[in-house]
């Protein structure tokens, strides 16, 4: 897919979303990580490494929480719809909330999260 996404040294950038299909197809020539959202609302670049909580929060997006990002309260969990690699590794305080509400494998705790490439999230109270 790779091929079909980049033509020499211009990068393109495609994101098609429909209840059937995800395609995400995306060349990394130097460009800042891009956060999408399944449902229709504005994408934004973060620069590589910013925690997610804080960037959707300064991007506009509600976020649910009453810890304010301590890692206590798991309500700021957040779907990873595409690009979980592009997240950091799961660290002890998300093990552990993730363990203690059984949440499944794609639902990330976004103040507990770095972004380190291009991702479509989503959330229930978008």
């Amino acid at each position: 897919m790779g091929d079909i996404c980049s033509h020499k040294a211009t990068t393109i950038r495609f994101h098609f979303i429909s209840s059937l299909h995800l395609l995400d197809c995306v060349s990394y020539n130097g460009l800042m990580p891009t956060v999408s959202f399944l449902k229709k609302r504005a994408a934004f670049e973060v620069q590589e490494g910013a925690n997610l909580m804080e960037s959707l929060l300064s991007s506009g997006h509600p976020v649910a929480s009453s810890c304010h990002g301590d890692g206590v309260c798991a309500k700021c969990k957040i779907t990873v719809v595409s690009g979980a690699k592009n997240l950091s590794a799961e660290n002890p305080t998300e093990e552990f909330l993730r363990e203690k509400h059984n949440l499944p494998a794609n639902v990330r705790i976004s103040c507990q999260v770095q972004i380190k490439g291009d991702i479509v999230v989503d959330a229930t109270y978008w």
